[in-house]
Order: structure tokens, then C-alpha cells, then sequence
């Protein structure tokens, strides 16, 4: 999943740039619009991009632009080093093969929650097609906001009171926790923290609770939980194995070496885990961002 492509920045972008809307049928961006498959989701179409990410029409223009940048960045630096000029030297870029857990920057800064904050969310029982999807998707929830409480200083908390709303978009929690028949285009998609108040949604898939699943249900949730956090996917390292698929790298801080188990990595050219795990690295680059677990503390009263 890339970094928070902002609904109204990129609105803001393409209508402060007239000459980039006019790129708009050309390139990149209208073959990504032909070939990426599509999820409705509150009547708004949305393109699935890199596995879990859900953009809209204008956050795709952006993405295919960037996409487009970055691979040119890509094809000079591979002539430079064909050449032996080392262009990773010549322009300032540390080698992804060395690189780790990563954050997202906006702004020149790392991207996360404010100290303190309690990420609450809920369950939309009535959006699960039976009671047992709805136990095992709060079940997973519950293990995989736990893990990520015991790695790094982040609170979840569920709302069990609104699991029963009858809006998908109750107010008193930060998120909510949804079935969506996506028809197998993702598992499970998540957002960003800089991502706008109404894209804040997990969307779960039918094909979570198949019994056919390769990937360990609260694993993915973990994963999902990573990209709620701030956290962008691991295996976009050059260190990476070759087929597994790239992004654009633009706007992210390295926060730990390279790590081909993290919960964040795919499970592609024989790297990442199905289990989807929290690596003691992941642990490390998380603290860096959020600090220990807080029942690390002995928390004194004034």
C-alpha cells in the first residue's frame, strides 16, 4: 500500500496544475485505469492498487504519476551503475537493499499518531454476512490491535456499543471494521493516518474467512493494523527478491534495516511469512516512531 495519497491534495494538485489533467488519458495512469480491478465502495469506485490500496480517480492520476518518476529515477540509476558511475553515490540515495521498516513523511516529517491518542474503533455486525464472521473478524481484530499494543506505545480500543450501528460511519470511534465483498480483489485494505476522516475503514473480504486462505487471519489484520499506523510495505526494497511488486519510495523515512519477514513484507519470491508476524525489527522501527509498549511504564498519579 502506498503512502496517503490525500483525497484534496491531489485535487488541490491537479487543478493547480491544468497541464497534468490533460495528461490525464495518456501514459501510465490509463493503463493502470484499464488494468487494475475496481471496488464500489458507498457508491464511490475506487481502483485497487498494489494489492490493499484503494484510490479514487484523481489519487490514481497522481500515483501513476509518481509511479512514472520513480521508474525513470529507476532506469538512470541502473545506466549509471552499468557505466560505473554509481548513481546511488551521485544523488544522495542510500541503496533500498539497506533499508527497513518504513514511515511515512509528509512534510519533511514522519507521519503518526498524536502521544496519547486511543485508536477506537468498532465491528459493523450488520455488515457480516453470518454472527460466525463477525466473531472471528472481532477476534482478529482483538489479537492483532493486541500485538501491535505490546510492540510499540499505540492503545486500540474497541467499541463493542456501536458494533450494532445501523450507519457505516457511526460517530464515537476513529475507524470502523467492515465486510466488504471486494470479490477477492484484496483480503483485507486499510488506510493511512493522514488519509481523510471518511476513507478511515478495514475493509474485510470474503475470502478472509475461507478455509482456503493461505495467511494467518489476524496476521493479515496485523498487516492491515501496520498500514493504520503509518507503516508503508516492506518488500518495495531493492533488496527485495525481483518479482516481488514495486512502489514508488517518495515521501517515506527508513526506519530499520531491511527485514524479508516483517509483518509488512508480502509473501513474494520466497520472502515474507504467511503468518505475518511482528519481527523484532518491526519492533524496533515502530518504538522509533511510537515509543515502547506503555506497559513498559509505571504510570505515576500527581
Amino acid at each position: 500500500m502506498p503512502k496517503g495519497i490525500d483525497k484534496s491534495l491531489a485535487k488541490a494538485m491537479l487543478d493547480d496544475k491544468p497541464a497534468l489533467r490533460d495528461q490525464m488519458e495518456k501514459g501510465l495512469f490509463q493503463l493502470l485505469q484499464q488494468r487494475l480491478q475496481k471496488v464500489v465502495v458507498d457508491g464511490e469506485t475506487y481502483f485497487v492498487a498494489e494489492g490493499d490500496t484503494l484510490l479514487d480517480e484523481d489519487q490514481l492520476f497522481i500515483y501513476a504519476h509518481q509511479r512514472e518518476a520513480f521508474e525513470k529515477q529507476k532506469k538512470a540509476e541502473l545506466a549509471a551503475n552499468s557505466a560505473g558511475l554509481g548513481m546511488a553515490r551521485l544523488i544522495g540515495v542510500t541503496s533500498r537493499g539497506e533499508r527497513g521498516l518504513m514511515g511515512v513523511v509528509q512534510g519533511g516529517k514522519i507521519v503518526r499518531w498524536p502521544p496519547g491518542f486511543v485508536l477506537t474503533y468498532c465491528v459493523l455486525k450488520s455488515t457480516f454476512l453470518n454472527e460466525d464472521h463477525y466473531e472471528k473478524a472481532r477476534e482478529a481484530m482483538a489479537a492483532a490491535a493486541g500485538a501491535w499494543e505490546e510492540s510499540c506505545g499505540i492503545s486500540f480500543e474497541h467499541k463493542p456499543d456501536l458494533d450494532d450501528s445501523p450507519t457505516t460511519k457511526p460517530e464515537g470511534v476513529v475507524f470502523t471494521v467492515r465486510f466488504l465483498d471486494a470479490q477477492g480483489t484484496f483480503i483485507a485494505s486499510a488506510f493511512f493516518p493522514n488519509d481523510p476522516p471518511a476513507r478511515r475503514r478495514v475493509l474485510i473480504d470474503p475470502s478472509f474467512f475461507s478455509a482456503k486462505l493461505a495467511f494467518d487471519p489476524v496476521g493479515v489484520l496485523r498487516h492491515e493494523l501496520g498500514h493504520v499506523l503509518g507503516f508503508r510495505h516492506e518488500h518495495i526494497r531493492t533488496g527485495a527478491p525481483p518479482n516481488c511488486p514495486g512502489e514508488d519510495t517518495k515521501d517515506t523515512m527508513d526506519l530499520t534495516k531491511y527485514d524479508p519477514k516483517s509483518v509488512m513484507h508480502y509473501f513474494c519470491g520466497e520472502m515474507g511469512s504467511k503468518t505475518l508476524e511482528i519481527t523484532d525489527l518491526d519492533r524496533e522501527g515502530a518504538q522509533k516512531v511510537y515509543g515502547l509498549p506503555l506497559d513498559s511504564f509505571e504510570f505515576i498519579s500527581v
